[in-house]
Formats: structure tokens, C-alpha cells, sequence
């Protein structure tokens, strides 16, 4: 097997790993309306995510035409509102944020504080864009279970080196969102849903299916079948380029409204492509995985809870060298520690101790940031179980 080839094999391996799986909704599944993706925003295009007041009366949120204004609502618990608030305080805290219910409406602009930055940095890399070039379709589809949910097929390709932290956050919003006590935020984000596992290097190109689970429409209150008007999508690439990664910045944007009218497309002329891909990358995966590993020297993760607070998780390499740079976790989970990054030798065995602040009944997912000599740096995510070992 060439050189080349593996290197194919491997980012379809991490890819597998990496990006949450078809299977997380039904296979077999009705597509009701869909849509192509536009082409990205001029570069001097603005994302705005503005955090909203509590008590809604400022207009500060509403920016001007070269902007794509989103907005976030920090407030249900102190409001009693139904709208959702987890994803903003995630966000928030992001930007380090200081919840307090007196503060007055604050937006960052392509994630700076000011406008006047955002522009700054925008103009680096004017003469470069497009810097990705992605296609695909977004569908609006029902499972088996009478559940709707979204599909996003893509190809993306980098036409320039990327870093290794480039991100892409999706974002679901309503363009007049209203909730049970009549207030009114226009372009509300419901869902954000963060990406990562792409190829970043120039002219390497990632075939995928996003998808938006009826499970995260579900807990964020979005009901498609029943309110399936006014919704909007935003996929905003984060990250620098290799040439000059002390800058980072929005690289692409897209931005657009979901189709609302039911359409009768044939769910077949995607679903039959995509599983075909799928089998083949799996077939691929059995067959070489264990000698491929050897040879390249791919590492094998485990992990078991030792209390439950304390995740141990084993780390072994094999014939290269493992650069572990650090530990993420997903909300509501906190970590007590945080583990320094090390250097893992060949052919060793390294156990790591990851402690949370308290124990959460829902499952804990890690994220992993590894680099591997001759291989690259990708972020390896582990899905635990909580359920079963209980408060101690």
C-alpha cells in the first residue's frame, strides 16, 4: 500500500473517530426539504454575537448591513424563560464573560471586542479568500421514529495551510424568536455545535455528514415539524493561517435560511451514497487498522473511571513519539486538574489522571488534543458513561 494511500486510509480512520457518526440518527430517513449551501461572505462580512440584556430593551444587538448579527439569552433561570441559556453561558464563559444580571447588552465582533479589530484582522486576508472552498446541502429530515432532525453532506477544502485549532461552530438560530411570556430577540441562537476532524492542509479534501441530532433540537426547544419557519444556519470557521498563525480570525462564513416548505425528495439519491461510503471506510478500517497502527505508530486510548470524580485514562505509543498537549471537557463537567502536556516516548504506557469537580449524571466527553511524529495533531474525543457508577 503506497504512501499516499495511507495517508487517505488514516484521515478516513480519524475522521470515523473524530466527527459524531450517521448512526447517531435512524439510516433509513425521509428528507422533507433541503437546500444548497451559498458561498461564503464577502471577507468584509462581521459575525456579531451579541449576549443580551436581561431585560431585553436595548438595541444594541441590531448592527449594520455588513454584519451577520446572532444573538444570545444568558437569563432563563433568573426569568423563568423557555428559551435556551446552556449554550450561551458555554459561549460566555468562553469570552469570560461576568454574568451578572445589571450588565447591559455586549457583542464581539469575529470573536474580538471591537469592531475596529475585527476589521483589522479581516483585512489581512482579503487577497487570499476564499480560503475554503465547501459545498453541500442541507436537509431537513425525519427519522423512523416520526423525529425531525438536520443533515448537512459536505466537501470542504482548504486552499491555504491552516492551523491545527481552526474550528468550525455551527449555529442554529431564529430570525423572531418569542417565548412563553411574549418577549421578542431577533436572530436568537438555539444550538450551537461545534466541529472539528476537517483536513486543514491546502488541497486536502473532507467528505462528511454533519448532523444536528433530534436530541439537541430536543433540549434546546426546537421543534421543526411544528415550527419549521424563521430558522437560519450560520457555519463560521474559526482559526489562522499556518503563514501567520499569531492571528486568529473568522476564515470563511456562510449564512443562510433553512427551507421551510415540505418538498417530496427522494432520500434515496443521498442516503445510498453515503452508506456506500461509510461501508468502504469501515472495510478499509478492519483490514489495515491493527497493521497501520504498528507501522505509523498510531496510539491506543483507553479509559475507566476509578471514583466518580476521577477518570483514568492509558495512553500507549507505539513506534513514534506522542506529544499529549492538553485535556478538554464538555459541559456541565469541570475539571479539578489540569493536566500539563508531556511527551509519551515509543513503545511506552502512560496513565493519566483526569479529576472533576464534582460528579454529573450525564455522560462526560474528552477531548484529547494528541500530536504524532510524521502523522500530525488531531483532537481525539472519548464518551463516557457516568450512569452507572453513581454519586459517592
Amino acid at each position: 500500500m503506497g504512501h499516499n494511500m495511507k495517508k487517505i486510509v488514516l484521515l478516513l480512520v480519524i475522521a470515523i473517530l473524530v466527527i459524531p457518526s450517521i448512526s447517531a440518527e435512524d439510516e433509513s430517513y425521509t428528507a422533507h426539504a433541503k437546500i444548497e449551501i451559498p458561498s461564503a461572505k464577502p471577507v468584509s462580512t462581521i459575525l456579531d454575537e451579541c449576549f443580551v440584556e436581561i431585560d431585553t430593551s436595548d438595541s444594541n444587538c441590531d448592527q449594520g448591513e455588513d454584519m451577520v448579527s446572532l444573538s444570545w439569552w444568558l437569563w432563563s433561570d433568573e426569568t423563568n424563560s423557555n428559551w435556551p441559556d446552556d449554550d450561551a453561558k458555554s459561549r460566555a464563559n468562553s469570552y469570560k464573560l461576568n454574568l451578572d444580571s445589571q450588565l447591559g447588552s455586549v457583542s464581539y465582533f469575529n470573536q474580538y471586542s471591537t469592531e475596529t479589530e475585527a476589521k483589522n484582522n479581516s483585512s489581512k486576508i482579503n487577497d487570499l479568500m476564499p480560503l475554503i472552498d465547501l459545498t453541500g446541502e442541507v436537509i431537513i429530515a425525519e427519522g423512523e421514529t416520526d423525529i425531525w432532525y438536520i443533515r448537512m453532506p459536505i466537501e470542504m477544502t482548504p486552499l491555504v495551510n491552516l492551523t491545527d485549532d481552526t474550528l468550525l461552530y455551527i449555529f442554529l438560530s431564529q430570525k423572531n424568536a418569542v417565548d412563553h411570556h411574549g418577549r421578542v430577540i431577533n436572530n436568537l441562537i438555539y444550538d450551537m455545535k461545534p466541529e472539528v476532524g476537517f483536513g486543514i492542509k491546502d488541497d486536502n479534501t473532507t467528505s462528511v455528514e454533519w448532523i444536528i441530532s433530534s436530541e439537541h433540537l430536543e433540549a434546546a426547544g426546537v421543534d421543526l415539524k411544528q415550527d419549521p419557519y424563521g430558522w437560519q444556519l450560520t457555519m463560521a470557521f474559526f482559526g489562522a493561517l499556518e503563514s501567520d498563525n499569531s492571528t486568529e480570525q473568522l476564515l470563511s462564513l456562510h449564512h443562510f435560511d433553512l427551507p421551510a416548505k415540505s418538498q417530496n425528495v427522494d432520500s434515496s439519491s443521498f442516503y445510498i451514497p453515503i452508506l456506500i461510503s461509510v461501508l468502504l471506510a469501515i472495510i478499509c478500517y478492519a483490514l489495515i487498522s491493527q497493521s497501520f497502527r504498528t507501522e505509523k505508530g498510531m496510539p491506543k486510548i483507553s479509559s475507566e473511571w476509578k471514583n466518580s470524580t476521577t477518570l483514568e485514562i492509558e495512553i500507549q505509543s507505539f513506534s513514534q513519539r506522542i506529544e499529549v498537549k492538553s485535556f478538554k471537557v464538555d459541559a456541565p463537567w469541570k475539571m479539578k486538574n489540569n493536566p500539563k502536556s508531556r511527551f509519551i516516548e515509543t513503545e511506552q504506557i502512560v496513565n493519566i489522571e483526569l479529576r472533576f469537580k464534582q460528579y454529573e449524571p450525564t455522560g462526560c466527553q474528552i477531548g484529547i488534543q494528541l500530536e504524532v511524529e510524521e502523522l500530525g495533531a488531531w483532537t481525539q474525543y472519548l464518551m463516557m458513561d457516568s450512569s452507572k457508577i453513581g454519586e459517592q
